[in-house]
């Protein structure tokens, strides 16, 4: 118990300083940073669900502007 006693002052110190650096995270800073980077990723990112879809349908876009420019250039050689 004395042992105690004697580094007190310096586990204080410690400690304080600890604390007033925020060296550990509370769960709700943690929580709150994580809701602002989540926010910021879907900001810059898109998800590839969303990707994949948008692919698949300037694929069938591209396949019906290609049909559409066969039957031009079709007509255009019965012309």
């Amino acid at each position: 118990m004395t042992y105690f006693f004697e580094y007190a002052p310096l586990i204080i110190v410690i400690l304080g300083f600890i604390w007033q650096n925020k060296i550990f995270v509370t769960p709700e800073q943690l929580e709150k940073r994580f809701t602002i980077f989540e926010h910021n990723l879907e900001k810059k990112f898109v998800l590839k669900e969303t990707h994949d879809i948008a692919i698949s349908e300037m694929k069938s876009d591209i396949e019906e502007i290609k049909e559409k420019l066969d039957k031009i250039y079709d007509m255009l050689l019965k012309a």
